[in-house]
């Protein structure tokens, strides 16, 4: 997420925000399921058109990247 807080730090915040309102703890450990959620929660709140990997030279908007690889990295098994 350091990409995106250094090119979109408004939405950065913003975002924060919202998983900080939805309950979530950030300031701790979390647990692999907690971390699912959470991102769950990150991929709605995130604004489509913020590209997260263009400083590592893929332009790809946030609401086109393919997320399934990342969320199955993280499911709780």
């Amino acid at each position: 997420m350091r990409e995106i807080a250094a090119r979109y730090p408004v939405t950065y915040r913003r975002v924060g925000d919202v998983i900080a309102a939805r309950g979530f703890d950030l300031t701790n450990e979390s647990t692999p399921a907690d971390a699912y959620e959470i991102m769950i929660a990150i991929l709605a709140a995130m604004p489509p058109h913020v590209i997260p990997y263009g400083p590592m030279g893929d332009d790809t908007p946030w609401g086109e990247n393919n997320w399934a690889p990342l969320l199955a990295d993280l499911l709780p098994r």
